[in-house]
């Protein structure tokens, strides 16, 4: 076990640190689940009462999206966000890692996003949702035209990928490398052989709960901006419009 700034990772032979934490991410929500499960009632309390909220407004933004067929898709849409958002918090407790600080974690689920959204298009449209990125019909000797759509498609396609993992990673990552800065100023400051030093590290630990009330923020945000880009991609793949 090596202490970092703000937190303590735990090497366990075969694991590393971010796959732990995912673990342990999958743990609580699997606790969390039985225990509102065997808390329901039609009268929802206590912390029923926040998964009831959470639950509402991800599917209602889902319905407005896609319409009446979007309940077949509530279980990516709601397994993203508490996912994410249980992974973002779990960096704001001492001695964890935010899983979603890590690219490779980030870019799993925007990969999982992607070719699901695929895999949906083609299931409601068939051969038919190729169609979708050649852009609108056109006479065929405008067929370049087409082809120049292809290209701009697959190119948009892909920057999702990396739009969705990046925005994630980088936005946790600064929320924990944040925390581990003022962690460890607060920790020199406070062994330091002056009273200035001393002084400072009550400055620093005045600044850390407002710190971690961002970090908080900052964790919901992009929950729910992972979970909607997801709602809105799945909605452009199965949408008749296309």
């Amino acid at each position: 076990m090596s202490i970092v700034p703000e937190s303590v990772e735990f090497h366990v032979p075969g694991v590393p640190p971010a796959v732990l934490m995912i673990f342990i991410t999958w743990a609580i929500l699997f606790s969390l689940s039985l225990f509102v499960r065997a808390r329901l009632a039609p009268v929802p309390r206590g912390i029923n009462v926040f998964f009831e909220l959470i639950f509402d407004f991800i599917f209602t933004f889902a319905d407005t999206a896609i319409g009446k067929e979007a309940h077949k898709y509530y279980p990516l849409f709601i397994g993203i966000f508490l996912f994410v958002l249980t992974g973002n918090f779990l960096g704001l407790v001492p001695g964890f890692i935010s899983p979603t600080a890590n690219v490779s974690v980030t870019l799993g689920l925007a990969l999982i996003t992607f070719v699901y959204y695929h895999a949906q298009g083609f299931r409601e449209h068939g051969l038919k949702y190729l169609l979708q990125f050649l852009g609108p019909r056109l006479p065929w000797y405008l067929f370049p035209i087409n082809m120049l759509m292809l290209v701009i498609e697959l190119v948009s396609h892909t920057a999702r990928v990396i739009s969705l993992s990046l925005r994630l990673f980088i936005n946790i990552f600064a929320k924990e490398v944040l925390l581990g800065i003022l962690a460890s100023l607060l920790v020199g400051f406070f062994l330091g052989p002056t009273l200035i030093d001393k002084g400072l590290s009550l400055t620093i630990l005045f600044l850390r709960p407002l710190i971690i009330l961002l970090g908080v923020l900052v964790s919901f945000v992009q929950a729910f901006i992972f979970a909607a880009l997801a709602i809105v991609y799945v909605a452009g793949a199965v949408t008749e419009s296309h």
